[in-house]
């Protein structure tokens, strides 16, 4: 399948990652070994009929499925092309397939999980389907779902959705994404995070501008409404038009993700504008702003307390794998300073350490990281992958 120049380019810089560079540490070989030896042990539950684990399923398996193809587009192997690339093919051509795992549920923030999936799975190994029904949806959540200035003092209806609620004429929405088709939902920090994310991604691999506009008005939202501007963390989750109601959420994925939109449109448009807004959450997060414990401040311990599967399991995934590649992407174009580089190197082998010495069974892993959880399970493995490949990495 033919792969456009402008996608070859963009393909070619995030996934430089020669055997050099895996030995710039000594014990790089080593923390490859041991992200692949878990993505293995994932197979023991994974069903070929629902594309899914016995304990991973919907958004949070989309996740599981992007950290393994990072592990194949970082390690610059196709160890999992015949797979679990396999598998998101199918999802992204079949129906059936996507009912199973809800890639196309109610939920936006559902959907744009899985179509980051399908677009690292489109840069490992081609298939354009995987990019098409990127588009297909991308494009169906910004016509439902995306509002904007235009939009303040009106009762909202938009593919065949009436919102239950007016947005209130002082209320800045202008960019921002609801959270699902429901009538009654609000806007949020993750659909509207995802949105911009997926369409920066799309801007990169295709050249084309028309995601460029909406991706810069989702991700001005989030800075505008959503963020503490001292530290760069994302610190609202949501706002809800009952009188333009903020409900506050220092939640780790809503910042990876917005560190990972970032990330795509410093490289796709080279202004450095998202380069320092970057470096800002980035410095926060490793520098403890997700660790609060006296012993291991740099250790992220939200959800410190997880005992039982939940939305909560995934969400430090997603902010270890955006973390990483910052890391990578920004910092082999020298954007990242050499102390930052440090510190998150610190930072990845405080947490890498922690998991190893605590959640660590055989190659298995538990969710929790400070000792609650006494075995390993798939949704456990699944939460630490992308700390895996990012020790890897970085």
């Amino acid at each position: 399948m033919h792969i456009p120049k402008f996608a070859v380019r963009a393909i070619a810089e995030a996934s430089t990652f020669s055997t050099a560079i895996l030995q710039d540490r000594q014990t790089a070989a080593s923390y490859k070994s041991v992200a692949g030896a878990a993505i293995t042990a994932l197979t023991k539950t994974f069903s070929t009929t629902s594309f899914q684990w016995a304990g991973v399923g919907g958004w949070q398996a989309a996740n599981v499925y992007n950290d393994i193809m990072d592990y194949d587009l970082r390690t610059g192997e196709k160890n999992f092309r015949d797979t679990y690339g396999a598998y998101l093919f199918t999802i992204s051509t079949s129906t059936a397939a996507q009912q199973k795992v809800s890639s196309t549920d109610n939920f936006n923030d559902d959907q744009l999980w899985w179509c980051l999936a399908m677009l690292r799975a489109y840069q490992n190994y081609g298939h354009k389907e995987l990019l098409d029904q990127t588009i297909k949806q991308w494009k169906a959540i910004g016509a439902n779902a995306q509002v904007f200035k235009a939009d303040q003092g009106t009762k909202v209806t938009k593919g065949g959705i009436t919102r239950k609620d007016p947005i209130p004429a002082t209320c800045d929405v202008d960019g921002a994404v609801y959270w699902s088709s429901d009538a009654t939902s609000g806007l949020n920090a993750i659909s509207t995070g995802l949105y911009a994310q997926v369409g920066s991604w799309l801007y990169a691999l295709t050249g084309d501008k028309q995601y460029l506009g909406p991706s810069q008005a989702a991700l001005g939202w989030l800075q505008r409404m959503m963020m503490d501007t001292k530290t760069g963390i994302l610190n609202i989750d949501s706002y809800t038009m009952d009188g333009c109601t903020k409900h506050f959420g220092s939640l780790t994925y809503n910042t990876g993700v917005y560190i990972g939109t970032l990330t795509s449109l410093y490289l796709s448009t080279g202004d450095v504008k998202y380069l320092n807004a970057a470096n800002l959450s980035m410095t926060s997060t490793v520098y403890g702003g997700f660790g609060n414990g006296k012993d291991t401040p740099l250790v992220v311990d939200q959800q410190a307390d997880l005992t039982k599967p939940g939305d909560g399991v995934q969400w430090r995934d997603v902010l270890f794998r955006n973390v990483a590649d910052f890391y990578v992407s920004a910092g082999g174009k020298g954007g990242v300073s050499d102390g930052l580089k440090a510190q998150t190197r610190k930072w990845f082998k405080a947490n890498y350490d922690q998991i190893q010495s605590k959640a660590r069974f055989g190659d298995n892993y538990a969710a929790n990281w400070f000792g609650l959880i006494k075995s390993g399970s798939d949704w456990g493995t699944g939460s630490v992958l992308s700390v895996l490949i990012g020790s890897m990495m970085v």
